[in-house]
């Protein structure tokens, strides 16, 4: 523990006493009742009357009674109806839970990390789920909100759980027909309107359910869940390019190597389905069969153009940022340009399959689960590449968006570009796991041993890229784009409105009718190059995992104290067997040969848990555990492509994956103390330790293959990290204002997270990519009869985004500006039928930001829509 900030845990220790202290002095001012002290478990605790609450209250009591009475230190999102989590996106639900941070794709949330890691498992129902690609991670872009009753974050590990996540384990939970007493039909409908785009795109949702009593066959439940969503987006990206050193008037600079200016229209279709049967033949007994599908279709267009810094600098142009030899004024002439204009469609499709029992007895409680994942994802990529110059460019940094014109050529003048090439990509991801376990748990009930558990899981996952990367671009010489007018059109868009700097909107692109059909483009252009119908051998893997894993846990309670514990040991046995092609030295250029690889390794992963329920709803936590998770399959390809440079040797280069790759394992000490003073009032604070034994980075080195010398990049196992912080929560409802008032509530968490990986042996340190030091969350919330509103705050400190090596620079890194996000939502309650919403997302329209080491070093910045959506949701039964 020596390692640790001991300035930031003496603030998270302070800060979290201040917590507890204030919320104490607000709990006496409250109307309701303050919770009595917890039990050890729930069903040592006294049965006392119970108030009935629904909507947000409702939802927030559930939430803190799963963080409160779990062994686990875990934060839960509950839906407060059916079908309605409190946020739109699955993303944006997530990003609001202490510690979860989230980047952001096309406006919504993409990927997740849990205290700064990002190889965080996903559960479906307690079942691995999983996005095909490169990687082992779900897109959580792939799963609509409405299908979800609550979302399960497990930020410490216990040996019953799931192996795979060094950072955490996020269980996505959906409905069963059991969680209703009866019939039930509840349908929902939005309209969701974005302004950049300038387009709306409907939303619907039903989820039908019903319980029927067989008599003496018992009890049968069917649930159908079908949701699906349409939405219009736009995002408009500006990026500087690379800094460049140049010699400009006498004088050493540091120059953007250019521009590149990109609008994308576009719009994401989510389908879903999920099929639940429950049979409970005994009290005693159930069965369930569970099939669930999930499809995300993206479709985009994009306009890119690109104007690079040429070699020479209109005299007297040049100016610097004060105190730099960083450029903030140029202007560049005959510069080189091209317009890019693409369309770019994914689709990702995921299915599960399950059947499993539950038996309870007296003492021994039994459950097993069998299931099957399948998973494609796709990527269709295909448009006209044109080139052109500029005859002056001038670039001005120094405002918020950098400022761009051309002089002296017509950018809407076809004339003035030609025909550079016919870009053309495609990859397929292919996955499949098929997994079985069954858990047993033993009551005991004399002694310090209140129960014992063990249980095995079997599973084997498969992964592979099918035919790899078929890359189809073909170049194209001597076609003017005026000799195919029907190719080319001025530009639809303009760019970023609102923000005042000028930027290149007025230009040709080409017309993207024809982009979809490939072939029928090329035959326009006028090219004869067929299309490839797979990629190269030495770009394709296949990969196929088995794990067999054991675990035994032991629950422990003192005799005389409100103390608990947990002591758990899992034992996982993972096989692994990869296969691709290499190439063959000395054997002549483009001759490959297939190659495979097996490995095997065993993991022993030990967990402790401790919890300690004391008076007036006070709880302290403690919990050990050691975790792994497991290489992407891209960088354990066994393909080694050497490329040979026939005019200069020293440029050999090669590229290979690393089967020796081992994985990523990591030790975690958590503490934390938890105050409850009602249902829906706590304050929480939590310091937390990991060390992580190395991520994978890439590496370069010199080998030798055939008497010459490569410059060979391989991914490795990098040196240590240490990852540590605080996480500070507080959530009421101030019930004794004054009505109205007295409906007002407030969530507010803080995230504190440092992170330090070495660059390399005795070199410097640098924070982990995509994580922020310092996150917050504000909810104003407000309830009382019919009405509801919430405003969610959300902010984030700056970040590390990126690395790049520069040549004449070096190492350069980018960093992505701090910047706050804000959404809200109002609604009203007609009756216990009918249901009226207004919601709106990125209010603020947030321009993000991102630099290179310095701030006069500006990379990029990103304007997506702000949206409105209506909503209606009718519950007949």
């Amino acid at each position: 523990m020596r390692n640790i900030s001991t300035r930031s845990w003496q603030y998270g220790c302070v800060a979290a006493v201040l917590a507890l202290e204030c919320a104490g002095e607000s709990r006496a001012q409250s109307a309701a009742a303050a919770a009595p002290a917890v039990a050890s478990d729930p069903a040592d605790a006294t049965e006392l009357p119970r108030v009935i609450v629904t909507g947000v209250r409702s939802s927030l009591a559930t939430a803190q009674e799963t963080k409160q009475l779990r062994m686990e230190i875990v934060d839960a999102v509950v839906a407060d109806d059916i079908a309605r989590l409190p946020d739109l996106s699955l993303v944006d639900a997530l990003q609001r839970v202490t510690g979860v941070q989230i980047t952001r794709d096309r406006g919504e949330g993409g990927t997740v990390s849990i205290r700064g890691l990002s190889q965080v498992v996903t559960l479906l129902n307690g079942r691995e789920v999983f996005t095909a690609g490169p990687g082992r991670a779900l897109d959580f872009a792939d799963i609509p909100s409405e299908m979800l009753s609550a979302i399960h974050v497990f930020k410490t590990s216990t040996a019953d759980q799931l192996e795979g996540g060094i950072g955490g384990t996020i269980d996505l939970r959906t409905r069963r027909p059991f969680d209703f007493a009866g019939r039930t039909l509840v349908t929902s409908a939005r309209m969701v309107h974005g302004d950049l785009v300038g387009a709306a795109k409907p939303q619907v949702s039903v989820l039908a359910s019903q319980r029927w009593n067989l008599e003496s066959a018992g009890e049968f439940g069917a649930l159908l869940s079908l949701a699906h969503q349409r939405r219009a987006f736009r995002e408009d990206l500006k990026s500087s390019g690379t800094p460049v050193s140049r010699a400009i008037a006498g004088q050493t600079v540091i120059a953007p190597s250019g521009t590149s200016e990109t609008r994308s229209i576009g719009e994401r279709r989510r389908s879903a389905a999920d099929l639940v049967l429950q049979w409970r033949p005994t009290p005693a007994l159930e069965w369930h069969a569970e099939a669930s599908y999930a499809q995300l279709h993206t479709r985009q267009d994009s306009h890119q153009i690109n104007v690079g810094a040429s070699g020479t600098a209109e005299p007297g142009s040049l100016e610097l940022f004060p105190g730099t030899n960083d450029v903030s004024r140029v202007t560049w002439t005959n510069a080189p340009m091209s317009v890019l204009s693409f369309a770019r469609d994914t689709v990702d499709r995921t299915r599960q399959f399950a059947v499993g029992g539950d038996w309870q007895g007296d003492a021994l409680h039994v459950t097993g689960d069998l299931s099957h994942t399948r998973s494609f994802n796709d990527l269709f990529f295909s448009g006209p590449l044109f080139a052109g110059t500029a005859a002056a460019f001038t670039h001005d940094l120094t405002t918020r968006v950098p400022g761009t014109s051309v002089s002296g050529t017509n950018l809407n003048d076809p004339a003035n570009f030609s025909f550079a090439s016919h870009t053309f990509r495609k990859r397929p991801f292919d996955g499949a796991l098929t997994a079985w376990r069954l858990d047993l748990e033993h009551e005991v009930t004399a002694g310090v041993l209140k129960s014992v558990s063990a249980g095995v899981r079997v599973a084997r996952r498969r992964a592979s890229n099918r035919s790899g990367l078929i890359f189809g671009d073909a170049s194209i010489t001597g076609l003017s784009a005026a000799d195919r007018p029907a190719l080319v059109m001025p530009n639809p868009y303009g760019f970023m409105p609102g923000e005042g700097s000028q930027s290149l909107s007025e230009f040709m692109v080409g017309n993207l009718d024809l982009a979809r059909d490939p072939a029928a483009l090329r035959e326009a252009i006028g090219l004869t190059t067929p299309l490839p119908d797979a990629g190269g051998p030495l770009g394709t893997w296949n990969f196929d995992e088995r794990t067999q894993a054991a675990y035994l846990t032991a629950r422990l309670k003192a005799p005389t104290l409100p103390l608990e514990g947990g002591l758990g040991l899992r034992v996982v046995r993972t096989q692994e067997s990869s296969s691709g092609f290499r190439t063959v030295p000395g054997a002549g250029t483009g001759v490959v040969a297939p190659v495979d690889v097996d490995s095997r390794y065993t993991d022993w992963l030990p967990s402790m848990s401790l919890r300690y329920a004391g008076q007036g709803g006070l709880v302290l936590r403690a919990a050990a555990s050691k975790t792994i998770t497991r290489q992407n399959f891209d960088q354990m390809s066994p393909s080694l492509s050497l490329l040979r440079n026939p005019v200069n040797p020293e440029l050999n280069q090669g590229l290979a994956g690393n089967p020796e790759l081992k994985p990523v394992r990591a030790t975690n000490l958590d503490f934390a103390i938890e105050r409850y003073f009602s249902p829906t009032t706590a304050v929480h604070g939590t310091l937390f330790w990991k060390k992580v034994d190395g991520f994978v980075a890439s590496e370069s080195s010199d080998e030798v293959h055939d008497g010459e010398t490569y410059r060979v990049t391989r991914p490795r196992n990098s040196l240590p990290a240490d990852i540590k912080g605080f996480e500070l929560g507080y959530q009421q409802f101030y019930d004794a204002l004054p009505e109205p008032l007295r409906g007002l509530g407030l969530q507010a968490n803080y995230t504190h997270v440092d992170s330090r990986t070495p660059v390399g042996p005795g070199g410097p340190s640098m924070p982990l990519q995509n994580l922020s030091r310092h996150s917050v969350n504000l909810i104003g919330m407000y309830e009382m009869g019919r009405v509801s509103a919430r405003v969610a705050y959300n902010w984030r400190s700056k970040f590390l985004s990126g690395v790049t090596n520069v040549v004449g620079i070096g190492r350069v890194n980018s960093y992505t500006a701090g910047y706050a996000w804000v959404d809200a939502s109002l609604r009203y309650r007609y009756n216990e039928q009918v249901t009226l919403s207004l919601e709106g997302t990125n209010l603020l329209r947030t321009l993000r930001r991102s630099y290179y080491d310095v701030g006069t070093r500006p990379q990029s910045v990103w304007l997506n829509d702000r949206q409105i959506i209506g909503a209606l949701t009718v519950r007949f039964w």
